[in-house]
């Protein structure tokens, strides 16, 4: 695991206040721990629990770990002693029964959301909906409002229904840490059933 934390290795590290989610980037690594430089300012503390995780060859490493020292923004924390590589896909899927709507040119579509990701969405509509367009989301997640742009890049017929899988191509960093926080929160949970 220690091969992954190596100067300039981006991260996502996540507090127990979704305020301080952020992209972070190593600056140095020490024997006993390793330090951190975030891209976004955060209000961390020294003995505070903090997640990190990353995209790595052998799947998506996530890992807990205690916060060492806080200097403006430079977080040094202690190596884990613990790690997960939680799957392959560079962002978290979770499934999610949710209708939305969809909206292009002035026209609306009555959507579902089937899975969800911090990268994309898979949903079902009862009318076709192009390929490559652009159809504006917002998503009402736990108590946030997301807003984005969504583009399917891949549509099937399933009996009546239409099935768009397709990607955020207009998504603030915020809302993306924030959808990448619910959908790992949620991947643990349905883990530990």
């Amino acid at each position: 695991m220690r091969e992954n934390i190596v100067k300039d290795k981006e991260y996502y590290i996540l507090s127990r206040s979704i305020d301080n989610a952020s992209k972070c980037k190593v600056e140095e690594v020490n024997n006993d721990f390793f330090s951190i430089k975030l891209e976004n300012k955060g209000k961390y503390e020294v003995d505070e629990s903090v997640e990190l995780f990353t995209m790595t060859e052998k799947g998506q490493l996530y890992f807990e770990t205690i916060v060492k020292e806080v200097k403006d923004d430079i977080i040094s924390m202690w190596f884990p002693i613990n790690f997960k590589y939680l799957q392959r896909r560079e962002y978290s899927r979770i499934k999610l029964n949710k209708e939305i709507p969809l909206e292009s040119e002035g026209k609306t579509y009555k959507a579902t959301i089937i899975n969800i990701s911090a990268g994309g969405i898979k949903l079902q509509t009862d009318e076709q909906i192009e390929l490559l367009k652009e159809y504006n989301l917002n998503i009402d997640i736990d108590t946030k409002h997301i807003k984005c742009i969504f583009e399917p890049i891949r549509i099937e017929l399933n009996g009546k229904n239409f099935i768009s899988s397709g990607r955020f191509t207009q998504i603030s960093n915020y809302d993306r840490i924030t959808l990448v926080q619910y959908c790992f929160m949620k991947q643990i949970e349905n883990r530990n059933r």
